[in-house]
């Protein structure tokens, strides 16, 4: 179960008003270039004593001017006040600021930092193992492909697993140009639309594990879709 928020009106977004406020630790955890959308995270870690069940994921967008740090130890966002939307519009003159753009203060430890956007909004829950996000779910659309990073759209692809680390999460041995003999097994969730044309068959995601895979062919079962595992081999 989830608990999400979602602030874009003039009644939501009152001068000065406190929006958000938790103790935990926040971090940067993606940005896309579409749609300006700029995407925070307190990891949820359910397994660990003492520490919090839930992810939060808090989503700016459009994020049109940001002044952040990586991390936050605490964090409190706000509505900047009059005079200090007017500072920072006079701070970024070059920035062609909307009507319904607006400046939102984030304040941890006494210091402060500031996003430019026209909503923000936070979900909390456990995330699924093999979910990238509260902000990416899967949607029976084409291309019908697992979501594998924390936003849609355009980014600067810097989560993207080398080829070394493919390799290292299948077996610890060396990625060399070598004769492939031995090989692991991958879990390949597929899917089938029956469209005019005829029937569209594709992957949808490559899981490590069946277990993730299962998970994955669950979301995308709830949909309607036609979808099933198939285990293909992997040169290692």
């Amino acid at each position: 179960m989830t608990d999400s928020t979602w602030l874009n009106r003039d009644r939501q977004l009152i001068p000065g008003k406190e929006l958000f406020r938790s103790r935990r630790r926040f971090h940067l955890l993606a940005y896309t270039a579409s749609h300006g959308q700029l995407l925070m995270r307190s990891v949820g870690e359910p397994d660990t004593p003492g520490e919090p069940g839930t992810t939060i994921d808090l989503l700016f967008k459009p994020a049109a001017v940001v002044k952040i740090r990586a991390y936050y130890r605490g964090l409190a966002i706000r509505c900047a006040t009059a005079a200090e939307s007017a500072q920072v519009e006079a701070d970024h003159a070059s920035v062609p600021f909307g009507r319904d753009d607006r400046v939102f203060i984030l304040e941890s430890q006494g210091e402060s930092d500031y996003v430019v956007a026209m909503a923000v909004g936070w979900t909390e829950g456990v995330l699924g193992r093999t979910q990238q996000s509260f902000f990416h779910n899967f949607h029976p659309t084409r291309p019908i492909v697992w979501p594998s990073r924390p936003l849609p759209g355009v980014d600067a692809g810097l989560d993207i697993a080398s080829a070394q680390e493919l390799v290292d999460a299948l077996c610890a041995e060396e990625n060399a140009t070598i004769r492939r003999e031995r090989h692991r097994h991958v879990h390949v969730v597929m899917t089938r639309i029956i469209r005019p044309e005829g029937p569209d068959v594709t992957g949808a995601g490559v899981f490590l594990t069946r277990a993730d895979a299962e998970e994955a062919r669950a979301v995308i079962a709830a949909t309607s879709l036609d979808c099933w595992i198939e285990e293909l081999p992997i040169a290692i």
